[in-house]
């Protein structure tokens, strides 16, 4: 009777059947060890018990073997070789225990032997070239003796011969090969640099169509038939290739520079990460604004000090974060754990002075240092001098009315272009919260004041004017026919360039925290030096000039009499004329605002600055002062200094005391920085060249997450508005650390994206 075939599931089903009565009897059956134990009779050799081969190298050794209580002596050298191909022989161990491979080995599963490949391909009389070996039990002493023959090696040295390309056989073919590879490397290294310099400057890569030729096929193929034009490679492989449609390569479609941009951006992304690993400590800036769809951006930037200069890196955007702290302690967190970096590290945190992110007891930065205690917050210097003119252009209605004049000024003459044309000047108030836009305005208004007076009255007396028109006219002109205004002109415009001026110098990357605190200090000496009626004469001469007026409104206006009570009497009133009623409610009290908010503001970094301070001006310290500061320092950042601190910093003062008095002696933290690691000095004073890296990476402003918010808006625009997230942060990347992307290597680049390909060209 015919055997009935079983079906493929039939077979697999009676192997598992199989396999499971195998293991059965393998649970059932006792371990070969329990019998077996070292004899103490013989010359103290030993057996690995727990080996599943008995190997021994000493000839005669004996094992006890234990069954029943009856003690029988066997000889182990029937155990000593395997009787199956194992994987060591395809190992020779060297005597210092080295492994070499013995990639000369081939076994076939069809003969269950073992051959040498270069004697079975040029001719030899031992098994390995003929038949095959597959006597296990002598198979390590007979591949030993095989590799040292004189045969093998010859065999050997003439396969590595005729392995060159020139001694191939598919010579031809292989130089046919090199010349494709080398033809799709020259193609992809045109399209390498598109894509860089197209990243670099933020600009769009695709159109609404993929067409060689047509004239709405976006930046990247424009890019491409333009280099076409001087490069006769290039517009041969676009003739050739371009236009075929899918199924046909010629790496000038968008999956093409979508990966590259994915390579570029990972790439640039681990240089950054590679020099944040090297500078061991960090600060991190964090800021979200909306973009151009209504989501959320959060911009994470990484400041440290590399070669000595602290540098601020942009690290990705995060969308949709929240706006609550967790949230956003949560998001922060969890990248810097994606990205592998060290929040033991973490010694500094700069944001803006929103509750959420800089709140004390709940805010984002309470709970970064419920995880580093270490990491310091700082509040954003150029922000909170913001607040602070800001506080002071609301704190009375004379400085009120005037920048709301100011923007009623630009409306006015914005609103027509025959009124701007008539101006013909540049007067602006772009925003209410940027000195450098009201400072712009102050400066416009002062230096064309006639100008504008002028062509409001021209207009006020110009009846083919509409009569809204005329009326707006007037009223302008009245609020700025008031000395007032023309002297809040003259002190906004000294005071606001002061503002300005200290606001971009805020702004720097380079900046330190005691660099913050002296410029703090600056303004507050100006607005000090300012508060007096010499200054005010000053200023009032410089309106009267302006204006062509000569007395105050408030001294027109009919003084009110207030009806008094029985009993009372007028002896202890007093009557304050315009010019003392303005410098008592208007000067003084704008200069006394901009005093109190500076000094507060300022306060926020004195802490923060103290135990660093005597790296500044390090001669002008006393020697216990040093010490004193230096062993505070130690204590704040024991994991980080040692107690040799305070001796390394009084001997690195007297070797500068010893230079004398030059240009060239560091003077601030920063220059200390740089003298150290331009003369070798590290080995000699390694912890004041950390305590000097922890302060410098300290964060002082979150201005780099203000600019990443610059380039988003040019990346993700509104014809753009559908970006994925992704490409998003990959684009702001390659953009804002551009400086790292114009170095990246073109054949790196080449060979990550072959390696990519399912189809590959290279």
């Amino acid at each position: 009777m015919d055997r009935k075939k079983l079906s493929g599931a039939g077979y697999r089903l009676k192997a598992k059947e199989k396999a499971r009565q195998i293991a059965d009897v393998v649970v059932k059956t006792e371990n070969i060890k329990q019998f077996f134990s070292v004899s103490t009779s013989n010359s103290g050799a030993s057996v690995t018990t727990d080996s599943t081969v008995l190997d021994n190298s000493n000839d005669g050794e004996n094992i006890l073997l234990e069954a029943n209580n009856d003690n029988i002596l066997v000889n182990v050298d029937q155990f000593k070789a395997p009787r199956y191909c194992s994987a060591n022989f395809f190992y020779t161990v060297l005597i210092n225990g080295e492994r070499i491979q013995r990639n000369y080995l081939a076994y076939s599963q069809s003969t269950g032997a073992i051959f040498c490949i270069p004697c079975k391909l040029f001719g030899a009389n031992s098994a390995f070239a003929t038949s095959g070996f597959s006597d296990w039990k002598r198979a390590s002493n007979r591949i030993a003796s095989h590799e040292q023959s004189p045969v093998h090696k010859s065999n050997t040295l003439t396969l590595k011969n005729r392995g060159t390309l020139t001694n191939r056989i598919d010579s031809g073919l292989l130089d046919q090969i090199n010349d494709e590879v080398n033809y799709w490397k020259n193609v992809l290294k045109r399209v390498v640099v598109v894509v860089k310099t197209l990243a670099i400057r933020g600009l769009a890569f695709r159109g609404n169509s993929e067409k060689i030729g047509c004239p709405h096929n976006g930046n990247f193929l424009m890019s491409m038939e333009l280099i076409a034009q001087f490069d006769p490679f290039l517009a041969s492989h676009i003739s050739k290739y371009a236009n075929k449609g899918k199924g046909s390569t010629s790496y000038l479609s968008f999956h093409t520079y979508e990966q590259f941009i994915t390579l570029m951006s990972d790439k640039v992304l681990e240089n950054i990460l590679k020099e944040v690993q090297t500078a061991k400590y960090f600060s991190i800036i964090v800021d979200s604004t909306p973009d151009i769809s209504h989501t959320d951006q959060l911009s994470l930037v990484i400041r440290y000090v590399f070669d000595g200069y602290p540098k601020e890196r942009f690290m990705c955007f995060l969308e949709n974060t929240g706006h609550k702290s967790e949230q956003l302690a949560d998001s922060v967190l969890t990248t810097l754990a994606l990205y592998n970096i060290d929040l033991a590290n973490l010694r500094g945190q700069s944001y803006d002075n929103a509750s959420n992110m800089s709140g004390a007891y709940s805010g984002l930065q309470a709970r970064i240092k419920e995880v580093n205690p270490l990491a310091e917050y700082s509040p954003c210097a150029a922000h909170s001098l913001n607040l602070v003119g800001s506080c002071a252009a609301n704190c009375c209605d004379e400085a009120c009315h005037f920048f709301e004049l100011l923007q009623a000024v630009y409306c006015f003459f914005t609103a027509s272009t025959q009124r701007w044309a008539m101006l013909n000047a540049k007067v602006t108030l772009k925003g209410s919260a940027r000195w450098s836009a009201r400072e712009d305005a102050c400066r416009s208004l002062n230096k064309n004041w006639d100008l504008v007076i002028g062509v409001l009255k021209k207009i006020l007396d110009d009846t083919s004017q509409k009569p809204t028109t005329r009326c707006e006219a007037k009223g302008l002109l009245k609020k700025l026919n008031r000395l007032e205004c023309a002297l809040m002109a003259v002190f906004w415009g000294d005071i606001l360039e002061i503002l300005n001026k200290t606001s971009k110098k805020l702004q720097s990357v380079s900046i330190d925290l005691i660099t913050v605190v002296q410029l703090y200090d600056s303004t507050i000496y100006y607005v000090k030096s300012a508060r007096n009626r010499n200054r005010f004469m000053d200023y009032e001469n410089s309106a009267k000039d302006l204006s062509g007026l000569s007395d105050y409104k408030e001294n027109e206006k009919r003084k009110r009499r207030r009806k008094l009570p029985h009993g009372e009497t007028r002896s202890n009133d007093v009557t304050l004329s315009g010019r003392e009623n303005f410098i008592v409610m208007t000067y003084f009290f704008i200069l006394d605002n901009l005093l109190s908010e500076l000094q507060k503001r300022k306060s926020a970094y004195d802490n923060l600055v103290k135990k660093f301070s005597f790296f500044h001006n390090i001669t002008q310290h006393s020697i216990n002062e040093i010490r004193r500061s230096a062993k505070e320092l130690y204590e704040a950042y024991p994991n980080d200094l040692n107690i040799s601190l305070a001796s390394e910093v009084v001997q690195l003062q007297g070797y500068i005391h010893s230079l004398g008095t030059s240009d060239n002696n560091p003077q601030t933290i920063l220059e200390l920085m740089l003298w150290i690691r331009s003369n070798n000095f590290i080995v000699l004073y390694p912890y004041v060249e950390i305590a000097i890296r922890i302060f410098l990476s300290t964060a002082s402003t979150n201005c780099s997450a203000e600019r990443s918010f610059s380039v988003l808006k040019r990346v993700k625009n509104y014809l753009r508005s559908t970006m994925n997230q992704e490409r998003c942060s990959a684009l702001a990347l390659l953009t804002i650390e551009s400086d790292i992307t114009s170095k990246t290597d073109f054949e790196e680049m080449i060979i990550l994206f072959s390696d990519l390909q399912s189809r590959r060209k290279l």
